[in-house]
């Protein structure tokens, strides 16, 4: 007969068999979420590529034909100049959305060139400073260096945008096993609290919940924004 030692031990050891197989179905279903994220951002990625593509090789190409056609009406036939202007700067715009939608840098030049690019475009014809340093010893792997342009581009649109920021700093460095990328703005800030239920937010956080990265963001009203990613490498 068992007594009520024997009895307790053996609920104890029940317990903890159930507790350490409840704890493997939840690191188990933490992996499979994770796949399932990153194989969904991994889509939409090759998505982005498609219809880059496609606004390259269709419209982008459509548009530079008229506007060359356009070119020479204004010469030879005294059309107006301001509707050759117009399609220019439409070519202009879907060129760069094109860009923006997969820029082939990233994929030819590596993130680095890709950082000082997405600087460039989106802060050189806006009234702000903007600066960059970039130590990366060596080049990321894809889906990595894909993380960090997609958290940089989202952070900088928003500075650029809504912040009404004059100074943006951008910085990516190697720290150890990790890349770690700040974006910091000197704009209006915003209440956490409120600002954390965004798309914007919610999307960058996701993506980087998705390949075991930390997100930070630190900002207030009127005290600038600071974004912060580090990615294990």
């Amino acid at each position: 007969m068992n007594g009520p030692k024997q009895t307790f031990d053996e609920e104890l050891l029940f317990l903890q068999r159930s507790q350490d197989e409840l704890r493997q179905l939840l690191v188990a279903e933490q992996l499979t979420l994770r796949n399932l994220a990153q194989r969904l951002w991994s889509q939409q990625e090759a998505e982005r590529a498609r219809l880059s593509q496609d606004l390259h090789d269709g419209l982008g190409q459509i548009l530079t034909a008229l506007t060359r056609k356009l070119d020479v009406a204004v010469i030879e036939q005294g059309v107006d100049a301001s509707v050759a202007e117009l399609a220019a700067h439409a070519l202009s715009d879907v060129r760069q959305l094109s860009r923006l939608m997969r820029p082939r840098i990233l994929d030819d030049l590596g993130l680095a060139a890709a950082l000082n690019w997405l600087v460039r475009t989106l802060c050189e014809h806006e009234q702000l400073e903007s600066s960059i340093e970039i130590d990366i010893e060596e080049e990321p792997s894809s889906h990595v260096a894909i993380l960090v342009f997609r958290i940089a581009q989202e952070a900088l649109t928003n500075a650029v945008r809504h912040a009404n920021a004059d100074k943006i700093s951008v910085f990516a460095t190697r720290v150890g096993k990790a890349l770690r990328l700040d974006i910091i703005d000197n704009g209006r800030g915003f209440n956490l609290d409120t600002a954390a239920q965004g798309i914007g937010i919610a999307s960058m956080r996701d993506r980087a919940t998705a390949f075991s990265a930390e997100f930070d963001i630190q900002s207030r009203p009127g005290g600038g924004c600071h974004i912060s990613l580090l990615v294990p490498l």
